[in-house]
């Protein structure tokens, strides 16, 4: 495994962009990193990307960014769809794309470079998103696959073409914009200059992966109605597989093509920004004056604390720290570790209580996967909460990486 930090450009509050360039010399030596570990590069025969996506990107005619991607983080565009796009309607944007339309990721980003940076927009051959460059600069095609193309609201998820109605208001033709794929399609091969950027070898296959959270699905076998990916970190997001798209849509899910026309389409929900919130109390609560670690001490004062704490009850949503600071002051720092654990599980409960009266499929396998499988209690808490045995697989802090080695293994012919 190797990393490296993305570099976000904070302009203001609001703006944050992303160097395109300096962006791909750090995957690259990512993969440099880990091509270093394997004795001959052409041993490895594709490589595959999953992640999250939606950074906007204008490209020139020769493939060359005009100005800095607009990440998905960005929100100058929030609450401002109308304004934006008042020819467009969010009703429609939604049951096409799969993803409510809600003033911020790239069709609104578009909608702000027309008007507020002509100059951008004019010297624009390609309208695409950060990913899509990524393919380009290592195989030579512009492409997207399905999944990713999500997020860019500008697909028709059930025809799998671009939206030619939303492509007129922006006045734009399908060739400007990335070659649609499925996931798991080769679409290309390493170039020369890739390779020497990269460390792999000229010819490697380019195979076309997944949005994060599908992909880290398929890697930990999450693909029938009823299963449950819970993917726990910064934000606690739920992915489901569903038979219907209908019902991913009534419930108004992020929806995902995952394994259709075949098999099932993907749903997720999220409880956003949830960590932010926890963290308020833990530093204000239990913070520790003798060097121990936060989250060791969050996790052993919860332990400590009976089921239930003893009546203490945290709702992050609806009781921030900053209007909850007189209770918190009456309980013992386990309760509230406890009860912080417990509060997030209940709001997680009653989201899937809502999914699975949706499709009226039965209770399959519970997922988990990120930070909070590392602590002995909250799994447990979990489990006994839904009522249902939770997995925690080996991979399962990389595995929406995982999901991109099966695509790529798909691919080529390997699985």
């Amino acid at each position: 495994q190797a990393s490296r930090q993305v570099e976000l450009l904070r302009m203001d509050d609001q703006r944050v962009e992303i160097d395109a360039e300096c962006y791909f010399e750090n995957v690259c030596s990512v993969i440099k990193a880990l091509v270093s570990e394997v004795g001959t590069p052409s041993e490895i025969k594709a490589i595959s990307l999953s992640g999250a996506s939606g950074n906007t990107l204008l490209l020139d005619e020769n493939y060359r960014p005009v100005r800095n991607a607009i990440s998905w983080l960005d929100t100058r565009t929030a609450g401002r769809e109308a304004e934006l796009w008042s020819d467009v309607d969010p009703e429609r944007v939604y049951r096409s794309a799969g993803w409510p339309f809600g003033g911020t990721f790239p069709l609104a980003h578009l909608g702000w470079l027309k008007a507020s940076d002509p100059d951008a927009w004019g010297r624009a051959r390609y309208f695409t998103m950060l990913n899509d460059y990524l393919y380009h600069r290592l195989c030579g095609r512009l492409v997207v696959d399905r999944s990713k193309a999500t997020t860019f609201y500008l697909q028709d998820q059930e025809a799998s073409t671009w939206n030619s109605e939303l492509l007129a208001v922006l006045g734009l033709e399908p060739g400007r914009l990335s070659e649609l794929l499925a996931s798991g399609s080769i679409c290309g091969e390493v170039t020369p200059e890739a390779a020497k950027a990269t460390g792999l070898a000229s010819g490697t296959r380019v195979v076309t992966g997944s949005f994060d959270h599908p992909s880290a699905a398929r890697s930990t076998g999450v693909f029938g109605e009823g299963d449950l990916l819970i993917s726990a970190g910064t934000s606690w997001v739920v992915f489901a597989p569903i038979k219907s798209r209908e019902t991913g849509l009534k419930g108004r899910m992020l929806i995902d093509p995952f394994l259709s026309p075949a098999g099932c389409w993907g749903s997720m929900f999220a409880l956003t920004a949830v960590a932010e919130k926890m963290n308020v109390y833990l530093k204000q609560c239990i913070a520790s004056t003798n060097g121990e670690p936060l989250f060791d001490r969050f996790n052993r004062l919860a332990a400590e604390a009976p089921p239930g704490a003893e009546g203490l009850s945290i709702e992050l949503f609806q009781q921030p720290y900053e209007e909850n600071k007189a209770i918190a002051a009456t309980a013992t720092p386990a309760n509230i570790a406890r009860a912080l654990m417990e509060g997030i599980v209940f709001l997680m409960r009653n989201r899937v209580d809502h999914l699975m009266r949706l499709t009226g499929s039965h209770a399959g396998r519970i997922v988990l996967t990120g930070g909070p499988t590392k602590s002995a209690v909250w799994p447990t808490i979990l489990a006994d909460v839904l009522n249902r045995p939770v997995a925690i697989p080996e991979t399962g802090e990389h595995a929406g990486a995982m999901g991109a080695v099966l695509l790529a293994g798909i691919g080529t012919g390997i699985f």
